[in-house]
């Protein structure tokens, strides 16, 4: 018995060590993509980066596809279930719009490079566009997408927000985030813009007239 623990100990120990080596290549891979996109950068640089040898980062990875894929499924752990619980509380739609803005600003700023990798758009993500192994990242899209779009639904039934498809005001809401987000980047990474000011400009478009 004591024997059998002590190897499920180490097990877990080994666990535990390889999964923060994971994280340490995914850290390093998600800082290279983000300055270089996906076509530039190299598995050398970013296996430098995580202090690794190439050989090892292929330990635990097939190549930049499988990192960059695992890259975006990391995040999406904390993003999707984050983005859930700003739409599940009972606070109107309007308010429920401007906490879901100021939520993703806050999102792009605890993972900055994941922001500039995100902003990027299809230079980093063509290689990704296609293949059948990559249906998650579609998938996690689609998913945020129309949660937003059921919140603008809720919102022109209970008259807090503006009339129109709420599957384009869902994207034009996107857009208006990440237009702020793609300037907060290129300013000087010591200044943070006012969020206040997105919010005032969000609220005048999606509010009910």
């Amino acid at each position: 018995m004591a024997e059998r623990n002590l190897r499920n100990l180490k097990e877990q120990r080994r666990e535990y060590r390889r999964a923060l080596s994971r994280d340490q290549i995914l850290d390093a891979a998600e800082q290279v993509f983000a300055r270089n996109g996906f076509h530039d950068a190299s598995l050398r640089e970013i296996a430098e980066l995580a202090e690794f040898s190439v050989g090892a980062v292929y330990g635990f990875f097939v190549g930049k596809e499988d990192i960059y894929r695992a890259i975006f499924l990391r995040r999406a752990e904390d993003f999707m279930p984050e983005m859930r619980g700003v739409l599940e509380t009972d606070t109107a739609p309007l308010r429920q719009l401007l906490d879901l803005a100021a939520w993703q600003v806050g999102f792009f700023r605890r993972y900055p490079h994941w922001g500039r990798l995100v902003l990027r758009g299809g230079a980093v993500a063509s290689p990704l566009a296609t293949p059948a192994e990559d249906a998650q990242l579609q998938e996690n899209f689609a998913t945020a997408q129309r949660a937003q779009a059921d919140l603008f639904r809720r919102g022109q039934h209970s008259g807090d927000l503006r009339q129109g498809s709420p599957e384009l005001l869902a994207l034009m809401f996107s857009g208006l985030v990440s237009a702020f987000q793609a300037a907060e980047l290129a300013a000087d990474p010591m200044i943070r813009l006012p969020v206040e000011e997105l919010l005032e400009v969000i609220e005048e478009a999606f509010t009910a007239r």
